[in-house]
């Protein structure tokens, strides 16, 4: 990839506008609506196209993001400051316990439920104004009085090699020093040492474009699952939230790749202001993806642990002052922010995962099943055992193209620190292939919310529907040779970087038949 400063100064062109002033709680903001005609001053851009591999060069917006950066962490001092460092990431998640005194604004992301998607778009939101203000009256910069968030296009695609650059950890985070508008190098607030666990995990290496892929999310027909309609998919913000929502986490690694840490990294807020944007571009791209109707902020938030306070959802605005999400869950301030591109990055046609499931039921009819936990190693293989008759509808059901499905189903996945890899599933007794775009390949275990002891210490459960795998890979090698169940494999994805003490595991693993 080649960017000109020309195309530096120009991006946000063409911007696609969502949707300034905040209330002091979320139930005074406008409702939800699909289409927003009014255009935002504030315009998220690719941060792909604000600075350039080549030479180095900077766009302000990202100068004034690192320098901003730097000054809320000069007020880590007084981490009870709204606008420090520390209290901006432990509004997501803390390390350790909830202390007396902690603000009730600490240890509050909801992950793995209904409110991840809107709560991480105020939060967001939230921290940009916060951000802005620091650039315009801390820093004196009226002329960035526009500055809107990035957002890390990760998966973009174009012919050859050209999207690797879009895959990496964007340059400016990488780089130890940056050059100040006077020229002099000065240290780079968005810098962490890399292959480090109070850094990243990584360097310049690209993550690959099957762990970015956010089609089989984008083709979700529903955002939850309707109450009323039975064994309907797992709808959009479940499947984005593990890809490749998760999947980024974990790779990126270090501060990101578990949930009290996440939000101390720079890159963090770039990653989930893509997040957001990919959640516009559902509900953009079919007049039918829509959210649903009635649901309502909770009075007392889920808690990360027993000892976490009975509090409802905070934030604080630019100033200081205290929100309250209450009311609506899909209420928010019109004409927000707006992004420079709604279809770019957006997923590739032809996903080869094998769709995400909701976790059988137990009407469903167990077919084999591990015997004892699994612990992960560069490559495992799945000793899965056949319950009596379990090994006869795994044939019959792969065999015809009846209505029942088969759900091949990992529970109580977890680690007890960040493994620095996600890890992949395969069918099959070829241990040669690790190939993501295999028949073979099901799809990607991940590790973000269920490492160490909260939010999610007993793990979480993850379900593929692998009917049309298996009848894909029928008289392949699905089975092993005189094996009475299919074969399966987890291979992590990148080997070398897993943490020796991570130990990935999960419970039991399961076939089922429903």
């Amino acid at each position: 990839m080649s960017l000109s400063r020309r195309s530096l100064l120009a991006a946000g062109a063409g911007a696609l506008a969502l949707g300034t002033g905040l209330p002091d709680t979320a139930a005074a903001a406008a409702p939800f609506r699909r289409r927003y005609p009014a255009r935002s001053p504030f315009v998220r851009q690719d941060v792909a196209t604000l600075f350039d591999p080549d030479t180095g060069d900077w766009h302000p917006r990202l100068y004034w993001y690192a320098k901003a950066v730097g000054w809320m962490k000069e007020r880590d001092t007084t981490p009870h400051r709204h606008d420090s460092w520390l209290f901006q990431w432990y509004t997501h998640g803390k390390p350790g316990p909830h202390r007396v005194g902690d603000p009730p604004e600490w240890r509050q992301c909801p992950h793995g439920d209904r409110y991840f998607l809107p709560w991480h778009r105020w939060y967001v939101y939230c921290f940009e104004r916060i951000v802005r203000r620091v650039i315009v009256e801390e820093l004196g910069r009226w002329d960035q009085a526009d500055w809107a968030l990035p957002y890390w296009n990760y998966a973009h695609r174009e012919r050859g090699d050209g999207s690797a650059e879009y895959r990496r950890i964007p340059l400016p985070f990488r780089q130890r020093t940056m050059r100040g508008p006077d020229g002099r190098e000065e240290e780079n607030p968005l810098y962490l040492p890399p292959y480090d666990t109070g850094g990243r995990c990584r360097d310049a290496e690209p993550l690959t474009p099957p762990q970015v892929d956010p089609s089989q999310a984008m083709t979700q027909e529903y955002f939850w699952p309707p109450e009323d309609t039975p064994g309907a998919p797992p709808g959009f913000s479940q499947v984005f939230e593990r890809q490749p929502h998760d999947a980024v986490h974990v790779l990126v690694g270090g501060l990101m790749g578990a949930v009290p840490t996440a939000a101390g990294d720079p890159v963090f807020w770039l990653h989930h202001c893509n997040v957001d944007r990919l959640w516009y571009a559902w509900m953009a791209a079919d007049p039918s993806h829509t959210p649903p109707t009635g649901w309502r902020w909770p009075a007392v938030r889920p808690k990360h642990s027993p000892q976490d306070p009975d509090e409802p959802y905070l934030l604080r605005d630019a100033d200081g002052t205290r929100i309250t999400l209450r009311g609506d869950v899909f209420a928010f301030p019109h004409r927000a922010y707006e992004y420079d591109s709604l279809t770019d990055g957006t997923g590739a046609a032809g996903s080869n995962f094998a769709p995400l499931a909701i976790p059988p039921r137990r009407a469903a009819e167990l077919a084999a099943i591990t015997e004892e936990e699994t612990h992960l190693a560069a490559q495992t293989v799945v000793a899965l055992t056949p319950v009596p008759g379990g090994a006869e509808a795994l044939q019959t059901t792969t065999a015809t193209r009846g209505g029942d499905q088969v759900l091949l189903t990992f529970e109580g996945v977890r680690a007890t620190r960040e493994p620095c890899t996600t890890f992949s599933v395969f069918l099959g007794d070829d241990r040669s292939d690790t190939d993501p775009g295999s028949p073979a390949f099901v799809g990607l275990l991940t590790f973000f919310e269920n490492v160490g002891s909260e939010p999610h210490p007993e793990g979480l459960t993850f379900s593929f529907d692998v009917t049309e795998k298996l009848r894909e890979l029928r008289g392949l090698s699905a089975w092993a040779a005189g094996g009475e169940v299919p074969t399966v494999r987890v291979v992590a994805d990148r080997p070398r970087a897993l943490a020796a003490d991570a130990d990935p595991r999960f419970a039991r693993a399961t076939l089922t038949v429903v």
